[in-house]
């Protein structure tokens, strides 16, 4: 059942490819669950942080560029307000528009500034890799 998430939202501005968490034993991804989702922030078309109370955040980035997110867009989610997601994922994002945006990845983050600071990390790796290559 599809989980609507409404929410204000304020300024927020900053796209790659991310990662989801790694086990503590650093073998590869494992489930992260979801609690109390109760709002988000849209970061660009391909980033959205969920709030889960007010401790707790969600990065989660879509396989592609997705139109429909846009500042204060509605969205609906494919998964309900507490859930555990385990790669691979194939729950989706649904903005206003009805279009389904597939999600790639979602990992914990401590807070939208850290999210907005990953997600530019991270595209500035891939600028460098593409660089050199």
């Amino acid at each position: 059942m599809k989980s609507l998430i409404y929410a204000a939202l304020a300024t927020i501005a900053a796209s790659a490819a991310p990662a989801l968490a790694q086990d503590s034993a650093g073998e590869g991804p494992r489930c992260l669950r979801l609690t109390n989702i109760n709002g988000y922030s849209v970061i660009d078309r391909q980033h959205v942080v969920l709030r889960g109370g007010a401790s707790r955040h969600y990065l989660v980035t879509t396989r592609h560029s997705c139109p429909g997110l846009n500042f204060g867009a509605r969205i609906a989610t494919t998964f309900g307000e507490t859930e555990t997601i385990c790669p691979p994922v194939v729950e989706h994002l649904i903005p206003d528009d009805g279009f389904r945006c597939a999600i790639d990845t979602i990992e914990a983050v401590d807070d939208v500034d850290a999210a907005r600071a990953l997600i530019e990390a991270r595209a500035a790796a891939e600028s460098a890799d593409n660089s050199n290559g």
